[in-house]
C-alpha cells in the first residue's frame, strides 16, 4: 500500500475504534447473552484467551470464543464474511481488504526476535545476524550446528523477518533453495520445531514464547536481550504489530471489548503477555 492508502485506512479505522468506544463508555452496549468470535494469527491466540477471560468475568451474559488455525488472513476473511467478530491480524489490510469495508489499526505491539532450543544461544550482532542465519556452516557457541526452521513465503511472518534486520530478505532466499530446511506452516508448528529440533533457529514474538510457557531461548543482539522494558526504552527496536480487523458495523459487544482492552485491566493483561499498548 502506499502511503496515502495506508493514513486513510490508519485514520478510518481510528474512527471506526474511537466511535465504538463511545458507544461503550454511553452504555449502548449493554451486556446480554452473546457470543464473541475472535481469531487471527496464531501468535496472538493465547493472548486473546487471557484477554476474552477477563472479559467474560467483567460482562456476565457474554461468551468470547477464540477461533484457532484461521490466521490473519483466514480471520480477516472471515470477518469480512460476518463469520468473527473480530480478526487479530499479524499485517497491515491489503487495498482489497479495505475496499471490502473492513477497517484495522494496531492495538499492540511485542518484542520479536530468533529463538532456539539451545540453551546458551549467546549474543549477535544485528548486521551479522543475515550471515549466521544464511550460512550452512553456523555454529552455536559450543559447536552445536544451527538448524533454520522458516515460515512459509506467503505468511506475514516471512516478510516480517526479511524487512526486520539487514539483509535478512537475501538470505531466506537462499537458505529457501536449500533442500535440508524444514518450513513450519503455522505459528504453533513454528515452535514446536523450534523445541523438537537440536540448534534450532527461529524467529517469533515474544508475546507467543510467554503466553505459551515454551522453554526457548532467545538471541540477545546487540547485547539487549528482547523484554516489553527494552522496547519501552528504545533499546530493542525489533516488534511485532498486533491488528484489530473489525466490520464496518461490528456487534456492539466489540465496543465494550475495545474499551475492556484499553483500560487498566485490560493492560494489564498484554503487560503480563509481553504486549505494550498501542492507543493513538
Amino acid at each position: 500500500m502506499g502511503g496515502g492508502m495506508s493514513s486513510t485506512v490508519a485514520k478510518r479505522a481510528m474512527v471506526l475504534l474511537l466511535g465504538l468506544a463511545m458507544l461503550a463508555v454511553c452504555g449502548l452496549g449493554t451486556a446480554q447473552a452473546a457470543i464473541l468470535r475472535i481469531g487471527g494469527t496464531g501468535a496472538a491466540t493465547e493472548l486473546m484467551k487471557r484477554l476474552g477471560a477477563a472479559f467474560e468475568r467483567h460482562e456476565p451474559g457474554v461468551t468470547v470464543e477464540v477461533i484457532p488455525g484461521l490466521g490473519s488472513s483466514g480471520a480477516i476473511s472471515a470477518t469480512m464474511d460476518g463469520a468473527l467478530d473480530i480478526a487479530v491480524s499479524a499485517r497491515p489490510l491489503k487495498k482489497a481488504e479495505a475496499e471490502a469495508g473492513l477497517a484495522s489499526a494496531p492495538f499492540a505491539r511485542t518484542p520479536y526476535g530468533m529463538v532456539t532450543s539451545h540453551p546458551n544461544p549467546g549474543d549477535i550482532a544485528a548486521a551479522d545476524l543475515a550471515a549466521f542465519f544464511a550460512s550452512v556452516t553456523s555454529t552455536w557457541p559450543d559447536g552445536t550446528p544451527v538448524r533454520v526452521i522458516l515460515r512459509p513465503l506467503s505468511e506475514s511472518d516471512t516478510a516480517l523477518l526479511g524487512a526486520t534486520f539487514p539483509g535478512m530478505a537475501e538470505a531466506l532466499d537462499q537458505v529457501r533453495a536449500r533442500p535440508d530446511v524444514s518450513v513450519a506452516a503455522t505459528d504453533q508448528d513454528n515452535l514446536d520445531m523450534a523445541a523438537d529440533v537440536d540448534g534450532s533457529l527461529v524467529g517469533t514474538s515474544l508475546a507467543q514464547v510467554v503466553t505459551e510457557g515454551r522453554r526457548l531461548q532467545f538471541l540477545s543482539i546487540d547485547g539487549v536481550a528482547p523484554s516489553v522494558e527494552a522496547v519501552e526504552a528504545g533499546r530493542y527496536p525489533y516488534v511485532k504489530l498486533f491488528h484489530m480487523v473489525l466490520a464496518d458495523a461490528p456487534d456492539p459487544h466489540v465496543a465494550r471489548f475495545i474499551t475492556f482492552i484499553r483500560s487498566d485491566a485490560g493492560v494489564a493483561i498484554l503487560r503480563e503477555a509481553a504486549c505494550l499498548p498501542i492507543t493513538n
